[in-house]
């Protein structure tokens, strides 16, 4: 039992640890006290009771119900009238296949352009792009039309890294998603090609955990078509031709986990948009203040805590009832400590559902998770509040904050690009200031120096550079009216935008690879 199948996955080796210790001190216990019976009564002494294996089973069964096992479903009703959904990419050059014409991608951003055109007035949108990595390109935003501009410009060329990292994708769309109680949608577009053979269940893991539903849509053929390569067809190693092939078995995985669907486009790349959106919505209440049905997963906590009460029960009937009892509060009352979200939490969750861009209180909350080592999703929540805050001094701490949360997690390289964020929204906060020189000085430790250079190699160098040329007058300075009008001669740059963003993604997920910039 693991993955999306446990409220708290990351509590399953402790809580194995601690059952296998216990279950070892029992039997050396036991053992003991068989011999010393033994040589005190001889063949005659009593034979060990089942009282054992009742005190191990209700540890067991208390266990389980720490990791908070989800079994089945249950339903709840919300009120939302729209839903959050991000679309996600495929970029990768197995795209550029040209079995559904004229391209898997250009198809793809058809299917997204008409998705971003038929959803509701209260929906909100985010657009997310992978290949060799993944790159969140926009927050959540109401301004579907603004998003539909862009999808032209989603091209190979956009990441930069070469690879199709469908996890890595999945994983940069999740941190769009805030803390509401709108229902959340993943919508993958891609052909599920994966030659890494990357694990689907680490970001499935991730979004059955946030409560999101991924939808994916395969494009392509089983079949398969050679990839282009300017005139010719891509190549490999031996000089053969390669061969892409749609692979939707690792869209269906992630669907399957986080209760979605997977639909498969034809020969031409279409998709019935009927269910496409049917599926996307099937959360969202039919009106504005109507209340809807939502399935999510049920965690079963109370049938294993009741199980470990019976077992305690019956191994203290005449066996010193009221301290095997005691035992059993005891272990009950730290379970429902450490398994229920704190009062802070729970009211931070409520105010946020009224109101879900409250950047301050999203602090506040990424705050509490991470006092708890819920990590990742304090992460979701601090990098929510950087996007949402329009006060910079807000977006500094969220910023601060996120890296105080990547040094926990020994994540240097996350935790120095927070802080240059922090320091460059609030440059006087000398916190971020010291936090920002004490990473960079433990990125350098451990990083190798450059190799120095002999004296007579530097003296020459300085002597063959070139000695700089005073800089040229000022020119007069533009007046309010000439600044105007050359502001409004600027034309905004969808593309340059978009990669600009892959650059930066790219740039990151380098420097968590290793030290350095």
């Amino acid at each position: 039992m693991n993955g999306p199948w446990l409220q708290h996955p990351d509590w399953l080796m402790p809580a194995a640890l601690g059952i296998a210790t216990a279950a070892i001190g029992l039997a050396l216990g036991r053992l003991l006290a068989r011999r010393r019976r033994l040589r005190l009564l001889g063949p005659r002494a009593p034979r060990l009771d089942w009282s054992d294996a009742a005190l191990l089973l209700a540890l067991g069964a208390l266990g389980v119900a720490l990791l908070g096992p989800r079994l089945g479903m249950r339903s709840e009703r919300v009120e939302a009238a729209g839903a959050d959904v991000v679309v996600l990419i495929d970029v990768s050059r197995s795209m550029t296949a040209q079995d559904t014409p004229p391209s898997r991608l250009d198809r793809a951003r058809r299917t997204a352009r008409d998705v971003l055109s038929s959803l509701g007035a209260g929906d909100r949108v985010a657009l997310a792009a992978y290949a060799g990595h993944g790159v969140l390109l926009t927050p959540l935003s109401a301004d579907a039309g603004a998003l539909v501009e862009m999808i032209p410009f989603l091209d190979p060329e956009l990441v930069g890294t070469p690879g199709s990292r469908l996890d890595d994708g999945v994983l940069a769309a999740l941190a769009a998603f805030d803390a509401s109680d709108r229902p959340r949608v993943l919508l993958v577009l891609s052909d599920g090609e994966d030659p890494a053979r990357g694990d689907a269940s680490a970001p499935g893991v991730e979004a059955a955990r946030a409560g999101v539903r991924v939808i994916g849509v395969a494009f392509g053929s089983e079949s398969g078509a050679p990839i282009p390569d300017g005139d010719t067809w891509l190549r490999d190693h031996r000089d053969r031709e390669v061969l892409s092939r749609r692979e939707p078995e690792r869209l269906a995985r992630l669907a399957e986990m986080t209760d979605g669907v997977t639909f498969r486009a034809d020969r031409w790349g279409e998709v019935d948009p009927t269910a496409l959106l049917a599926a996307l919505r099937r959360d969202v209440a039919a009106a504005p203040g109507s209340a809807t049905e939502r399935r999510v997963a049920a965690v079963r906590v109370a049938p294993f805590a009741l199980l470990a009460c019976l077992l305690l029960a019956l191994e203290a009937t005449g066996l010193r009832l009221g301290r095997r009892a005691a035992g059993g509060v005891a272990a009950l009352s730290l379970l429902a400590a450490l398994g229920a979200a704190s009062p802070e939490e729970r009211a931070l969750e409520a105010q946020l559902r009224r109101h879900p861009g409250d950047a301050e209180a999203l602090v506040r909350l990424g705050i509490a998770r991470a006092e708890r080592g819920r990590n990742a999703e304090a992460r979701r929540a601090l990098t929510a509040a950087a996007l949402r805050a329009s006060d910079p001094q807000l977006a500094a701490l969220a910023y601060h904050d996120l890296g105080v949360v990547a040094l926990a997690e020994n994540d240097l390289a996350s935790a120095r690009d927070a802080f240059l964020d922090a320091v460059a929204l609030a440059p006087d906060r000398r916190r971020s200031v010291y936090n920002l020189e004490w990473t960079l000085a433990a990125l350098a430790e451990k990083t190798p120096p450059p190799p120095r250079e002999r004296p007579d190699e530097e003296s020459e160098r300085r002597e063959e550079r070139p000695q700089p040329t005073p800089a040229a007058a000022d020119p007069d300075p533009l007046t309010p009216e000439e600044a105007r009008r050359w502001l409004d001669s600027v034309r905004d740059d969808a593309r340059r935008g978009l990669q600009a963003a892959g650059r930066a993604a790219a740039e990151r997920s380098e420097a968590q690879r290793g030290p350095g910039w």
